[in-house]
């Protein structure tokens, strides 16, 4: 036993047998939470500590460990070369040991997101937890709850402040912006026990501008848990994307149920811009599923908003529009739509505009 264990070690590194037997072991969890939502929910308890830890950690640094990481892309692959080089001068022991270093940094994301992140793709929907029923919406249902998210942001309008050109301006700085949605955050944990919180900070992304492109407004990267923004978007986008990231932080998978999840702890804060933005994005999805529904309601729903938030939203589809028809905005799409399917979401990238179904039940329920 003692020389089979030899002769595999002179091809394949200890520490990467270990890695090769935690990826088979997370697979068989992987296939266990896609089989059964309770272990699914178990298991997303479970990697609390784990997700909190390496948030606290990567906490330290200001900036995205992850977005430095890809930026550094070149010099890894350097590295990576010198090592391969290095590494055939033995023959073939040497590629095997490179090779299955290669593989074994693969192994560790798929490892990260099992234990961290993919059972909340599989677990009981939130709308069952929360008992709403967003299969039988009405246009009237729509309606009403569009009415009401109108009638909130026209009294939290009066708070806001407004640039020249009509945009909301968020009066305080990203630091201060990742406390207050933490303590919101924390406000609706103890509350509602819904999910679970943990002192952890935004990031604003440094390539913000470049991101434009894929029309992507924030990421979350599980290795590191870390919750990005991409700051080149609206003061009002950039908050309730922010709120949205750290909701898959904190294990919410779904994208509908992280931007529902935003919006109730928005509800959960004293902080006017906070309400104000969150209610903002989720008023637009409404819009936009009313007009689908029945012209004529949507036309009545226009005509009871500020023209303050209407003007809002121009400002942002005016900033917008250079970036609204890109190569990079497509493969991005078809990449998201792709991995979040291949993980369960039937519905892909359209599930970030459901969130109005969830949204339209709550507040008619209420």
């Amino acid at each position: 036993m003692r020389n089979l264990y030899r002769k595999v070690n002179d091809y394949i590194p200890c520490w990467c047998l270990i890695i090769f037997a935690l990826t088979i072991f997370s697979g068989i969890i992987y296939f266990l939470c896609a089989l059964f939502e309770g272990f699914a929910g178990f298991i997303n308890k479970a990697s609390i500590p784990i997700r909190a830890i390496t948030s606290i950690l990567s906490s330290v640094f200001p900036f995205s460990v992850a977005e430095v990481f890809i930026i550094l892309l070149p010099i890894w692959t350097i590295l990576l070369v010198f090592l391969a080089i290095k590494l055939s001068k033995k023959g073939k022991k040497g590629s095997s040991q490179f090779l299955s270093i290669l593989f074994s940094f693969f192994c560790l994301y798929f490892i990260f997101f099992v234990w961290t992140y993919a059972s909340g793709y599989h677990m009981k929907p939130i709308e069952e937890k929360m008992e709403l029923n967003r299969e039988e919406l009405t246009n009237e249902d729509v309606y009403n709850a569009t009415i009401i998210l109108s009638n909130e942001l026209n009294s939290l309008a009066n708070e806001i402040k407004y640039d020249e050109k009509g945009a909301s301006i968020m009066p305080y700085s990203y630091k201060e912006m990742s406390k207050k949605i933490t303590q919101a955050y924390k406000s609706f944990s103890r509350e509602t026990g819904i999910v679970s919180t943990f002192n952890s900070r935004v990031k604003p992304l440094i390539l913000s501008k470049p991101m434009m492109y894929t029309h992507l407004s924030g990421i979350y990267i599980c290795l590191t848990s870390e919750a990005n923004v991409n700051t080149s978007y609206p003061d009002f986008i950039i908050i309730s994307s922010a709120a949205h990231e750290m909701a898959h932080q904190r294990g919410i998978a779904r994208e509908d149920e992280a931007s529902f999840i935003a919006f109730l702890v928005s509800r959960y804060s004293d902080d006017s811009f906070f309400k104000y933005s969150a209610y903002l994005d989720v008023y637009i999805d409404l819009l936009i599923d009313l007009k689908k529904r029945d012209q004529e309601l949507y036309n009545l729903a226009r005509e009871k908003i500020d023209n303050r938030i209407i003007d809002d939203y121009n400002a942002f589809s005016k900033s917008f529009k250079e970036y609204s028809d890109s190569l990079a905005s497509d493969i991005s799409d078809k990449i998201n739509n792709t991995y979040l399917q291949a993980n369960g979401d039937k519905d892909g990238t359209n599930s970030y505009n459901k969130v109005s179904e969830l949204v339209c039940a709550y507040l008619i329920s209420k």
